[in-house]
Parts: C-alpha cells; structure tokens; sequence
C-alpha cells in the first residue's frame, strides 16, 4: 500500500489520543537546525563564554574565584575540541545548551555563571561575528595568494602581445601582462572590499541580552577587549536584529566570484580550437567517453559556474531579512546555513584558481601572430593620418581600403611596402611602420595605466605595493583568531 502523501510514525514520534502525528524532538531539530551549524559556531560559542565570564569576576558581579573556576572549566571544554572529543550530543536543543550541559558535569551548578547578563540572542550574534572573522582572514589569504600568483603571471609576460578585444572583436594589441594586472586589479578591489567590511562586523553585540540590555553593572568594553573586537555595538536592540554584514558578506563574496568566473570565461574562449591562445595540461582536463580526441577543460567551466550559488545566497538572505521586525526572531538563524554555504564556495572557486593560474600554458606565438592578422594595429595608422592633417573621415576610409587590401592578399599592414601604402594616398611614408608594427603600436599607449610596455612595468610596481600593504594588514588581524577546531 503506498504511503506517499500520509505521515508515517517514526520509532521516535508519538501519536495523540486524536490521531494526530507528534513529531520526534529530532524531526524538530533536523529542519531547525543542524548539528552541522551548530558545530561550526562551537569554538566561538567558547571564547565568547570565556570573555563574558572573565568580565563578569572582573566587575565583582561574580565572586573572582567562581569565574575563574569557569573559565577554566570552559578552557579544559575547549581543549577536549581541539582534541576532537564531541561536545555535540543528540539530546542538546543547541551548541549553547551542550556547552552549557558540558559545562555543569565540570564545575557543578557554578556552570550557570555562563547564563548572567546574556541571553541566545546576542550570544548568538556575537558567534557568528567570531566565526565570520575568522573566515574572512582564511579569505584574506586565499586572495593575497591569487593576486601574488597573477602577479608572477604578469612578470613572466610583460613582452607578450595579443589581440585586445572589444565586444568580442579585435581592437588594438596590448600586453598579455596588461590582462594579467587588469584581474590583479580586481581581486585587490575584492580584498579591499572585505577590509571594509570587516571593519564593520568586527563590532560587539554581547551584552545587549535579549534587546534591551541587563540590570547588571557589566562592561561590555572589556569583554570587547578581550575578544579582540574593535567597538562595541551601542544600541541594545540593534545588536541583536542586525545581519547587515551577513550581506555584506555574502556580496562581497558575490562580486569575487563575477570576478573570477568572467576571468575564466575569458580562459575558456582563448582554450577553443578557433583561439588556441592557452591549453590547460592533460591532468586538469578530462578525456570525453564518447569523444577520446577531445580533452575538456572542466575545472575552468566549474570555475565559471559555481559563482551563481553565492548569486543565489545573497538573494536569500536578502529576502529572509526583508520585512523583519527590528527585534530578535528565529528567522534571523535562517541565513545560518547558507552562510556556511558562502563560506564553503568562496574558498573553493579561489583554492581552484589558485591552483589553475600556474598551470595554464599559452602560446604566445600564435597570440602575436593573430595581433597581426587581425591588424589590431589599424587605428595606429588613422592617427597617423590624422597627425598630417588628413580629415578624420577621409583618414578611416583609406585605412578601410588598406584593410580591404590586406584581406585580399592576406597580409598584415607591416607586409605592405611604402608603393602600396602611397598608392592609397601620398600621405604615407617611410615612419608609417613605426605605427603599425606591433611593438611600436604598444609602446606608443603611452598614458597613466595603458598598455604601453613602461606603463605595465610602473603599474605592476605598484600592484607589488599595494599587495604587500594589504598583506601587512591581514598579518595584523591573524592574533584575533579563535583558538580551537570544532
């Protein structure tokens, strides 16, 4: 007989003298939230109680040697983390309930100390901001070492010319260093990003309880300086309501993977038998079953496409947010789980990257050589009309009949002679080839970031500088990390 559209009673769930299903506490707590949440705020959770039981013998709110007999009861909690003990168990409603519980076969009723002048809500606002620290230096790293790589890229290409593109068709040569910095650019606008919103989340709400702040004499600086945070959120209600920097996050997160995946698709074009510009080794592409001749550069299509989930997550969580009151509810712990997602694909799409830039191979002759066929040089040979006094309109509909020409007879402008330039008109001569030449058609972009051989050289000194100053600034944030793994 088939079930499909009954419950169906678990071992676990009960039923009343009505009939009706009774859900197990399990039931709840598998759609609530997950054992998989919980842990990763657990390390977190710790550190907080830590602080927040510190503060409280400090203040005298609590005699000294009780806090002190609970800080070292949540420490010995801590190690038996990082030793990879379960703090979690199946019957805990929370992590804060399980540490809580843990906590109590330590220390005895003295474990209640932790339940002072706080409550689940801004408890649980300030693990999140804990965790998410953390998490945003892991990404701090990640971009340092994906900018470093394209930097080196660069470096190694400062001499390779292609064909620039503009709406997809041939526009003028530039530097293959040039593209390489334009991506550096990029991530340095992602990681500077991430600096500003840092600066935003690394705020306090601990202390503000369930939105209107404690009876008790705490102070919340303290606990502040003692969780490394740089302020303290000042209005009570805010504190537990905002999750403002979870979009921020979760944005900034979104515009790294445009980033990157716009890098890719770019990659992937230039892979295509119809470019050829790179290839990708044989062990980062997979053989077709179906097709043994062709070799697929999948890790490159992931790249493009995974950024759509972190699309997809900023939309949820902008719409979880959306309409809320500006007080504590439990849809606030909705975005939990999709923030995990966040964190997971972000690190995955630059642990990727930063493994696929060393390893993609081009072929820089072909590249040059379709600079030249593609006479991305022609509008050098406009201006040097233009600069003899050619009206601008006359100047292109000769330089047309000399593309035209070109075509014809397949040539590049380079391989015409000066007889076949002048017979399009007198204007030319013999320093028409310094324009046209590839080199030369670089080198004369000769303004504050072109493409111009100097220019790229200046500009990736300076992306050196800026590299190292963000570097300086993330090394300086690594001695606020939590000290155990969940």
């Amino acid at each position: 007989m088939s079930t499909q559209g009954k419950q169906v009673p678990s071992e676990a769930s009960s039923v009343d003298p009505d009939g009706t299903l009774k859900p197990s506490f399990d039931q709840f707590r598998r759609f609530w939230q997950s054992p998989e949440v919980e842990r990763t705020l657990l390390c977190a959770d710790i550190e907080s109680n830590i602080a927040h039981v510190r503060m409280l013998g400090e203040t005298s709110i609590v005699e000294k040697q009780v806090s002190a007999e609970v800080v070292a009861g949540l420490e010995q909690i801590r190690k038996e983390v990082a030793s990879g003990l379960p703090v979690l168990q199946h019957d805990d409603i929370d992590i804060h309930s399980a540490i809580h519980r843990r906590l109590r076969d330590i220390v005895g009723n003295m474990a209640n100390v932790v339940r002072i002048a706080k409550s689940h809500n801004d408890q649980i606002a300030t693990d999140i901001r804990l965790w998410l620290r953390d998490v945003t230096v892991d990404i701090f790293e990640l971009l340092i070492q994906v900018r470093y790589k394209l930097l080196q890229l660069a470096e190694r290409d400062l001499d390779v010319v292609m064909p620039g593109y503009t709406h997809m068709q041939p526009a003028v040569p530039i530097l293959l260093a040039h593209w390489w910095l334009a991506n550096e650019t990029r991530m340095g606008r992602d990681f500077s990003r991430l600096v500003d919103f840092y600066k935003r989340m690394n705020t306090l709400p601990l202390g503000a309880c369930q939105l209107a702040g404690t009876t008790q004499p705490i102070d919340r600086q303290l606990v502040a300086k003692f969780l490394g945070f740089d302020s303290v959120m000042e209005n009570s209600l805010d504190a537990v309501s905002d999750r403002d920097y979870l979009i921020e996050f979760a944005s900034a997160a979104s515009i790294i993977g445009v980033h990157l995946s716009q890098m890719s698709s770019e990659l992937l074009l230039w892979s295509t038998q119809e470019f050829a510009f790179v290839r990708l080794p044989r062990s980062f592409v997979f053989r077709s079953q179906s097709m043994p001749q062709k070799r697929n550069p999948e890790l490159l299509e992931i790249l493009r496409s995974r950024p759509s989930v972190l699309n997809g997550r900023l939309s949820q969580f902008l719409n979880e947010l959306k309409g809320l009151s500006v007080s504590y509810s439990q849809d606030l712990q909705e975005c939990l789980p999709g923030l995990l997602d966040v964190v997971e694909n972000v690190k995955f799409i630059l642990e990727l990257t930063d493994v696929l830039l060393p390893a993609f191979r081009f072929d820089t002759v072909r590249m040059q050589k379709l600079a030249n066929a593609d006479m991305t040089n022609a509008g050098h040979a406009i201006d040097y009309l233009i600069e003899r006094d050619v009206p601008p309109d006359k100047a292109m509909k000769y330089v047309d009949q000399i593309l035209d020409y070109c075509r014809e007879r397949n040539k590049a402008l380079p391989d015409l002679t000066l007889n076949e330039w002048i017979q399009f008109t007198p204007a030319f001569n013999d320093d028409i080839y310094n324009y046209v030449s590839l080199e030369n058609a670089v080198d004369s972009r000769i303004s504050y970031g072109g493409t111009g051989g100097v220019q790229v050289q200046e500009s990736l000194l300076r992306a050196v500088e800026r590299l190292n100053v963000d570097k300086a600034y993330m090394d300086s944030l690594a001695v606020k990390r939590l000290h155990c793994q969940g």
